[in-house]
């Protein structure tokens, strides 16, 4: 009898310490999960505002292995890449927290981030439709995948995908300026100044919205002095609008804007016919016999251009005005 206590007292006092090493390694667990939260709020929010100092600081401070098990590690490490530009390493990185952790919706978002901005984006767009199958409310996520669509040219989905981001945030401007835009890609003139000047009632001095409003002015009413009244600064102006906007000038013969503001569209690869002509009109006008001389040659060298690089060339253009309009901000998990 004597035995079978000391075997019962025995086994006991093991259980106890299994329970008491289990404990110890959850509390641990627990301790090391409460510190990586903070540091990374500390590390995203030293991020957006540009304190890359203090976030390689606070990084310094997760370098032990506990910290390294965690999908929200890897999506830490990446972002600090991300702002480096190193975004081969920041990719792996990203992908590795997936692997750990697949609904992380902050490292996919991010990875697709990369893709735009690497002028990847079929990529980018494959990588925000599982964002959004993540965290299906987010307006600045559908916004996203509806410019990748736009820079697609698949213009059906772009306006699907803007609508939903309408619906979960109203008033969402630049929603609503890149719905314009798509508009404006399928010749829907009306629907494209519904948006516009939707944008426009809330904030007049929307410099973009008020450029984009000139070129529907124009398309619309073709009345060049009202859609040059829209125009605030041709710096910002796409390849589109500034066509548009030098045809203007050419109407109310201030030819040297006209000349100035359309020379960029007339030397590049993508330049028809029709934009060939009006230049070498526009510097006629001006007395440039010289210079009409010199574009006439360039022109008739380049006119059997590959047609591939103009088309690749138009899609650079295209994407550099994507990346102006992408919603780039490191989102807070917790």
């Amino acid at each position: 009898m004597k035995f079978f206590f000391f075997l019962f007292i025995l086994f006991t006092f093991y259980f106890q310490s299994l329970n008491a090493q289990t404990n110890d390694s959850e509390s641990e667990s627990i301790k090391n999960k409460i510190e990586l939260e903070r540091v990374s709020r500390n590390i995203i929010n030293a991020l957006r505002y540009g304190k890359f100092a203090l976030a390689d600081t606070e990084w310094k401070k997760i370098q032990s292995e506990n910290f390294k098990l965690y999908a929200e590690y890897d999506y830490l490490g990446g972002s600090l890449l991300y702002t480096r530009l190193e975004w081969p390493e920041a990719k792996e990185l990203l992908n590795k927290s997936l692997r750990k952790e697949p609904n992380h919706e902050a490292a996919s978002f991010l990875l697709g981030m990369i893709y735009a901005q690497e002028d990847n984006w079929n990529e980018a767009k494959e990588t925000w439709i599982e964002t959004n199958q993540i965290s299906p409310y987010n307006p600045f996520y559908h916004y996203n995948l509806g410019l990748s669509y736009f820079i697609l040219k698949d213009y059906k989905n772009a306006i699907l995908s803007l609508s939903k981001s309408l619906e979960y945030k109203p008033n969402y401007a630049e929603a609503k300026f890149l719905l314009s835009k798509t508009y404006l890609e399928l010749n829907e003139l009306e629907k494209a100044k519904s948006e516009i000047s939707s944008v426009l009632e809330v904030d007049p001095k929307n410099m973009p919205a008020s450029n984009l409003m000139g070129r529907v002015v124009y398309l619309i009413e073709k009345d060049p002095k009202k859609a040059l009244s829209f125009l605030k600064n041709d710096r910002t102006l796409g390849w589109r609008e500034r066509k548009i906007y030098a045809r203007c000038y050419f109407e109310v013969r201030r030819w040297r804007e006209a000349e100035l503001m359309f020379k960029s569209v007339a030397y590049s690869p993508f330049a028809d016919e029709y934009d060939k002509s009006f230049y070498l009109n526009l510097l006629l006008n001006l007395g440039y016999e010289e210079r009409a001389n010199d574009f006439f040659h360039f022109a008739q060298k380049t006119s059997e251009n590959d047609s591939k690089i103009a088309e690749a060339y138009r899609m650079l253009l295209t994407s550099r005005e994507g990346k102006v309009l992408l919603y780039n901000y490191f989102k807070l998990r917790y």
